[in-house]
């Protein structure tokens, strides 16, 4: 479980947090390890105290805005141009926007980032982990999946936006997503799970002044937070689990609605109509 060298992996959403530790702890194992970030001042600052905590040289910065499609197409051929393999995708970036906002594609920005943003990192990077053995995807999901609804004819909140529902919805598309691409996976070597690392203390904006509604205050340091996303990255207990729902370390059936296989199919068809490019990549 600490000795990750020869393997490469990557951390989107690393700047701090709980993607932060993540990315500390992976590197100071002797993991190969790949900051995404979108800014690159917080990613240098990262990067050097990464570099700093682990000992270990072998850490790089990749520039990616994930509420931009064209950005994540660059980034993720950038790194398959630079590495020959990837063990560990955590699929931890995420936000949440009190206003509804709109990204170039005309993608509702929570949607494009915390749902998009993991649907077509995951999918372009897919066969680089299937040719990596026994690769891992970890996809950062949240308790408040239970709050969410997926409404196929509004997935882009036109009408009556409230950032925290939005937020909500974004999370349980993690999980119809983790349940669908676990069945894709199947007769691989790769496993995808999902995982609510607690509420976290964090600079993370935890307030929808449109709804007047708030996730609790966090609880968890990101460095508690930080462990569940990390013994589903390494663990060998875990080494032929997927296609499940983690509350922190413990294996737990996530809402009804995440299971539903037709809404899932729904979605995924949705997901592939909303991308702008690279469509012919995306498996199902």
């Amino acid at each position: 479980m600490n000795n990750l060298h020869g393997k490469v992996c990557i951390v989107t959403g690393s700047t701090s947090g709980i993607g932060l530790v993540t990315a500390k702890e992976l590197s100071k194992m002797g993991a190969t390890t790949v900051l995404v970030a979108r800014d690159e001042v917080r990613g240098k600052a990262a990067l050097i105290e990464v570099t700093e905590y682990s000992k270990n040289d072998s850490v790089d910065l990749m520039i990616c805005d994930f509420s931009l499609q064209s950005s994540i197409v660059t980034f993720t051929e950038a790194f398959k141009s630079k590495y020959e393999r990837l063990d560990i995708l955590v699929n931890n970036a995420g936000m949440m926007s009190n206003e509804r906002i709109e990204t170039d594609s005309g993608i509702e920005l929570t949607f494009a980032v915390n749902h998009l943003g993991y649907f077509i990192t995951s999918n372009l990077l897919l066969d680089m982990l299937i040719d990596t053995p026994a690769s891992r995807i970890v996809n950062v999901a949240s308790d408040l999946h239970l709050n969410g609804k997926i409404d196929p004819n509004n997935l882009m909140h036109k009408h009556d936006y409230h950032g925290f529902t939005a937020y909500c919805d974004s999370k349980l598309a993690n999980l119809l997503f983790t349940y669908k691409m676990a069945d894709i996976l199947q007769g691989s070597d790769t496993t995808i799970n999902a995982v609510h690392p607690g509420v976290i203390k964090t600079k993370f904006g935890i307030v929808d002044r449109n709804s007047n509604r708030s996730f609790p205050m966090g609880r968890v340091s990101p460095e508690d937070g930080a462990k569940a996303q990390i013994y589903l990255s390494v663990s060998p207990k875990v080494h032929d689990v997927s296609g499940k729902y983690f509350n922190e370390m413990c294996m737990e059936r996530s809402s009804a609605m995440s299971y539903d296989e037709e809404l899932a199919d729904v979605l995924w068809q949705k997901s592939i109509d909303y991308i702008a490019q690279n469509k012919s990549l995306i498996r199902g």
